[in-house]
């Protein structure tokens, strides 16, 4: 009998290729087993990407107000945009929703408890005013409570009000005399509205209430061409790891294949949590073009969206962690008289203002930046491999910058924190935000304390505008190398 021989080229993570064989009479094709995925099974996976779909409810088609008014939102029925976002249709605006959270925070609100949208609209100010069909448990109707705040995430005065992608967190009251906590959640323009969306309502609390310190937030990372990142990246996690961060938290867009490996390995660990995106609306997802698209409109969509994330990532992680560290893969808070981010907080802040820490939303470090251009100046350090991006590239500015100058990185803290656009280690705050060279930064909630800079500093790498070396960048070389960073990895 003759044998007939097929090859087939298979890319895999291990392997660049491997050829596998099928051979007329033996099937040797090995492309794994089929899943016989129960419908558990599939819920799981559901709520793994996407969080806010509510897939365990899909049997649900009889809860109403009455016969006409307010019914349930199947989740079959949701209107969805590009996986992440629910749409609804208002009178004048169109708004998209990413995620909905339970803050019980009274203290900080000084009232009751209330669920927090995140969401985007196509107009820079809502129209008209809006509710909330918050849904509970063995409960058939739902109960309606108004849109009390109105939070935009965006300072006017810095332009974009053309954009089609405003970020605004609506927040809702919940009747305190229900004593439960809504499972899901539709925001309609009336009331008695038939919605197109139904949001999970996220409540994350901490195993026997007891929260871990500091938590990581990373903007989505989009480095769908950058293979080198990968290796910055494990650089990058340790040096957190040993700062003392409990788990990191990033938001992807696309990225290279190595780096997901790279993620998947501390995902294994539980160290790392990914959270993907997709562009809401019309922009486009489509891969190489979205990295264009959002570096050509980086006011109109890219800062919105980056605000969208910090804040989702503080609201579900308000309740398992004391503090949030929002930073960039090329920065790295570092202490100076201490050698981890607790006793930086706990032995030298937090005792530097006792008399005023009541209140206090954010810690501040100021920023120094390092030149990223080693491979340029061809100055090695000895001993250290040169793929070591952060080590190696140890020259830098010979002064930080000062307050409320180009500020980047803040603890907050997380039960003193109300929304605004910081970047820091919080604890006090109910929307996060960033300092960025293009987005600007400001807290717009809570007070907010600065380290020395003697005691601590925000390390930023950093290339010349453009790729070249412009004056401006040249004199930020005028500096020294900077030895006490290598202290991070003594006796580690």
């Amino acid at each position: 009998m003759a044998t007939c021989t097929l090859l087939i080229l298979i890319p895999d993570r291990q392997h660049t290729w491997s050829i596998v064989q099928i051979q007329e009479g033996e099937a040797i094709l090995n492309i794994g087993e089929a899943e016989n995925l129960t419908q558990e099974d599939i819920i799981k996976k559901v709520h793994a990407l996407a969080p806010s779909i509510l897939a365990d409810h899909v049997n649900d088609t009889d809860r109403k107000l009455n016969d006409t008014c307010a019914h349930y939102v199947n989740p079959y029925d949701v209107k969805y945009n590009n996986i992440m976002w629910q749409v609804q249709k208002m009178p004048r605006e169109t708004y998209h929703l990413f995620n909905a959270y339970f803050d019980n925070r009274t203290a900080l609100t000084g009232e009751g408890s209330f669920v927090r949208i995140l969401a985007i609209i196509d107009r820079q100010e809502p129209s008209n005013k809006s509710f909330c069909q918050l849904w509970f448990a063995n409960k058939p109707e739902p109960t309606i409570s108004n849109v009390s705040q109105t939070e935009y995430l965006w300072y006017k005065e810095w332009g974009n009000d053309k954009s089609p992608y405003q970020p605004y967190l609506f927040s809702c009251a919940v009747p305190a005399s229900l004593g439960m906590v809504p499972e899901s959640i539709s925001l309609v323009a009336n009331p008695c509205d038939n919605a197109t969306n139904n949001l999970r309502v996220i409540d994350n609390r901490a195993p026997l209430g007891k929260k871990l310190i500091f938590a990581v937030c990373v903007k989505a990372m989009n480095f769908k061409h950058q293979p080198l990142v990968s290796v910055k990246l494990v650089e990058w996690i340790e040096m957190h790891k040993i700062l003392g961060a409990d788990k990191i938290f990033i938001y992807e867009l696309q990225v290279h294949p190595n780096t997901t490996r790279v993620l998947d390995f501390y995902k294994a660990q539980g160290l790392v949590e990914v959270t993907k995106l997709a562009l809401p609306g019309s922009a486009p997802n489509i891969p190489d073009l979205m990295a264009l698209y959002m570096s050509e409109r980086t006011f109109g969509i890219q800062c919105p969206l980056e605000l969208i994330q910090y804040t989702d990532c503080l609201l579900k992680n308000m309740n398992l962690f004391e503090f949030i560290v929002a930073v960039d893969v090329d920065e790295v808070i570092l202490p100076l008289k201490v050698d981890n981010w607790y006793d930086l907080i706990y032995k030298v802040a937090i005792p530097k203002h006792k008399k005023r820490t009541e209140g206090i939303a954010s810690f501040v470090a100021r920023n120094v930046h390092f030149m990223d251009d080693t491979d340029e100046y061809q100055d090695w350090t000895q001993g250290i491999p040169k793929y070591m991006h952060m080590l190696q590239n140890v020259h830098r500015n010979a002064s930080h910058t000062e307050i409320g100058d180009s500020i980047k990185i803040t603890f907050w803290r997380c039960t003193t924190t109300m929304p605004g656009f910081v970047s820091a280690i919080i604890a006090r705050t109910l929307i996060l935000t960033l300092r960025m060279p293009i987005c600007s930064t400001t807290v717009l909630a809570g007070k907010r304390v600065s380290a020395s800079g003697s005691e601590a500093r925000t390390y930023w790498w950093t290339r010349p505008f453009g790729g070249s070396r412009t004056n401006s960048f040249q004199l930020l070389r005028k500096s020294f190398t900077q030895l006490d960073f290598f202290k991070l990895f003594e006796n580690k």
